[in-house]
């Protein structure tokens, strides 16, 4: 009990110094190491309760299961990461509730004086909503430019991804990668994996590493470019605004945005030209609204 204490609290950056490296290395990983093995054996369960489900119920179970297949992948998918992320929250609980100390957000409003209170006198919903729209029109514009170069047909398993993600009914889709995935995520690589890789090492330091970390859990090379790009605008964010609620926001609709465009292969039938044109005006939105951001929300004028 005592040992699992240890790795569940949030030490400073002081007490961490002292640790040697594999302790450290055991504090940054071992949670992560937790959630998988619960995720994991939760996702065997119940996929265990589902066939004792479907040979109990004979014809009309299996057709159910045919019809439905890919839905009841995904919810049992939600279930499981759900199930992870219940035994690490009271972790991350302690991490995303602590200050950000050492960060970049503190050293900016050091340096400008008004870091914070900027955010507050441009007013919390307009920078969400300017945040939220970036993070629409970053995701899209990679999106196209994926698909038009030809990237996403690189990896086979990127594309049966893709067939299981878009097989699940809509409205559940929408509730698994908008809210579930994007949660459960966030609380893994920016809540524990990116705030202790701060104390431990440095902001730049964990900016890069957990966004690669982010990218490479995804399994194919399409998601881990596109994966490790989103995850350093997140951590970048997260460290700017300094609230959890930014990573969970900016994923979330960054995969409603997407899986709401591509749900009928949108994208992939586009004519070519079209879709480049498109995918230059959101990305020159994109462009905009981050500086947009850096000086009217945050802040940084003149900077």
């Amino acid at each position: 009990m005592n040992f699992w204490r240890t790795f569940s609290c949030r030490w400073d950056e002081e007490e961490l110094k002292k640790w040697p490296s594999l302790k450290k290395t055991a504090y940054l990983l071992l949670p992560l190491l937790v959630y998988y093995a619960v995720h994991d054996m939760a996702e065997v369960v119940l996929w265990m309760l589902l066939n004792f489900i479907v040979t109990s119920g004979g014809e009309k179970a299996i057709a159910v299961l045919n019809r439905h297949g890919p839905t009841l992948q995904g919810m049992i998918y939600g279930l499981s990461i759900l199930a992870g992320t219940a035994v690490i929250w009271p972790a991350v609980k302690r991490e995303i509730s602590g200050p950000l100390s050492g960060t970049a957000h503190q050293v900016s409003q050091t340096q400008n004086g008004a870091g914070g209170k900027a955010l507050t006198d441009a007013g919390k919903m307009t920078a969400y909503r300017l945040l939220a729209a970036f993070a629409y029109c970053a995701a899209v514009s990679l999106n196209i430019f994926f698909t038009q170069t030809g990237f996403t047909g690189s990896s086979e398993t990127y594309e049966e991804i893709y067939e299981l993600q878009y097989g699940v009914q809509f409205a559940v889709g929408l509730v698994l990668y908008g809210i579930i995935s994007p949660l459960a995520e966030e609380a893994v690589f920016r809540g524990l994996l990116y705030n202790r890789m701060k104390r431990c090492f440095n902001y730049k330091t964990a900016l890069v590493f957990s966004s690669l970390l982010f990218g490479i859990y995804h399994g194919n090379i399409v998601q881990a470019v596109y994966g490790s790009i989103l995850g350093l605008l997140i951590a970048y964010f997260y460290e700017q605004y300094g609230s959890f609620a930014v990573p969970v926001l900016f994923h979330g609709v960054a995969n409603v945005g997407i899986y709401a465009m591509t749900y009928r292969n949108v994208l992939a039938d586009m004519d070519r030209k079209i879709a480049l044109t498109m995918g230059t005006i959101f990305f020159a939105g994109a462009v905009f609204l981050f500086f947009y951001i850096q000086r009217k929300c945050l802040g940084r004028e003149g900077h």
